[in-house]
């Protein structure tokens, strides 16, 4: 069984007299969580999105703390270890008011209005801007063992890959899910300086989705 600590956080905001920084004094407590195993023994891939733990911050409300996570993708949880030196993960109660500061996007979980329906899950949000919001939620794709069927083959473990889906509303719209592509882009918008601004542009990562946006919001 895959064990999971729920991890308590009492969190003590102070001020430094010096830099006038905010830091954090965490006390920890755990209470052993188990959940069922997903991941099998032998498996090609990892259910998580990023490569490896990253040093971001644990939000509620106007507290902070410092911690190692990252997002599992299989189990739809944030997966978080206090410091480098512990092996033991911890995972907080799925509610609306934790968010998880990654740098580059935040983790929050709601549910969202999209043109195939609503969808509740994790989402990293890349941007929010006064006209328009791009997230992005990471999906798993597990493809279970095969057994050999004659005796030339060879049996295959079981596979998993784990990939962002994007979506993006613009005007306070559905979310449409989303290509990292000028073409799909297009669609988006109504206007001829963004026609204008994707002629002029490639596309192609998040950072340059968030700077098109950025650009929509000026106009």
């Amino acid at each position: 069984m895959k064990n999971y600590y729920l991890l308590i956080l009492a969190i003590f905001i102070g001020m430094t007299s010096a830099n006038a920084q905010l830091t954090s004094d965490v006390e920890m407590t755990g209470m052993l969580i188990f959940t069922k195993e997903k991941e099998p023994a032998k498996m090609t891939g990892s259910p998580y999105y990023e490569d490896d733990f990253i040093i971001g911050q644990v939000m509620e409300d106007k507290r902070k703390v410092r911690m190692l996570m990252r997002y599992n993708a299989l189990e739809d949880m944030v997966v978080l270890r206090p410091n480098t030196t512990s092996t033991k993960e911890y995972v907080l109660p799925k509610k609306k008011s934790i968010t998880y500061d990654f740098g580059d996007y935040t983790y929050f979980i709601d549910r969202l209005k999209t043109e195939e329906g609503e969808l509740e899950a994790y989402f990293a949000k890349f941007y929010q801007g006064e006209n328009s919001t791009f997230v992005g939620q990471p999906k798993a794709d597990f493809t279970p063992a095969r057994q050999a069927t004659t005796g030339y083959s060879k049996d295959k473990p079981a596979s998993i890959k784990v990939e962002m889906v994007y979506y993006i509303s613009i005007d306070g719209k559905p979310f449409r899910e989303v290509r990292l592509k000028e073409k799909d882009l297009e669609d988006l918008f109504d206007s001829d300086r963004m026609e204008d601004y994707l002629d002029d542009r490639k596309i192609k990562t998040e950072a340059d989705v968030v700077a098109m946006l950025k650009f929509y919001d000026s106009i």
